[in-house]
């Protein structure tokens, strides 16, 4: 059905900000996205809830690359198993990441992972939607993108990835979903494999 690939590149944390940081233009982005406001992992932010990126030396960014295989591609039909399909893969994806990336912040003191959209308390709508504060803010996470960076591009540049979209309506050849810690020090990371 699918294999799930991880690639990883470091890079220094200043010229990562200068280069693939873009709040306002990214902002637009989330202000269109059903999520704007409505999940504590996304914006807008309280203040107080950004990270000082000045306080990182370094950048470490995962692509977590999901592939279909054509049989799969070929005998989805409808956009409903598409969103099955892809949920599924996404779901087993987080499995691998998700616990990994919480591993290397705990081993790196004063490190900050960026991960998906927050799926801490899925199925559960998040706590935001009714005005509530987070039920687990200790270990909510936002992604690149919500605080401002060019997932594209960081794909593209550190990790060598072109990120794939579904032009026809079909299941996508493959699906890449991008991480990222920084760390106050430089380090090599623990290789992440798939299961």
């Amino acid at each position: 059905m699918y294999r799930i690939t991880h690639q990883v590149a470091t890079i220094d944390a200043t010229q990562y900000v200068q280069r693939y940081r873009d709040v306002p233009r990214f902002l637009t982005y989330c202000r269109q996205c059903d999520s704007y406001g409505r999940v504590w992992s996304c914006p807008p932010f309280d203040t107080g809830d950004e990270p000082d990126f000045a306080a990182y030396a370094q950048v470490t960014v995962w692509g977590t690359v999901i592939t279909f295989d054509e049989d799969t591609r070929q005998n989805c039909h409808t956009a409903e198993q598409r969103r099955d399909i892809t949920a599924r893969a996404i779901d087993d994806a987080c499995s691998q990441v998700l616990p990994y990336l919480y591993a290397q912040e705990a081993a790196h003191p004063g490190s900050r992972a960026f991960t998906f959209r927050c799926r801490l308390c899925h199925p559960v709508p998040c706590s935001r939607l009714d005005g509530k504060p987070c039920r687990r803010p200790a270990e909510r996470r936002s992604s690149l993108e919500a605080v401002g960076f060019d997932v594209s591009a960081t794909a593209r540049d550190v990790l060598g990835i072109e990120l794939e979209w579904s032009t026809d309506g079909r299941l996508p050849r493959r699906v890449t979903l991008v991480t990222a810690l920084f760390s106050p020090d430089t380090f090599v990371p623990a290789p992440l494999l798939a299961e």
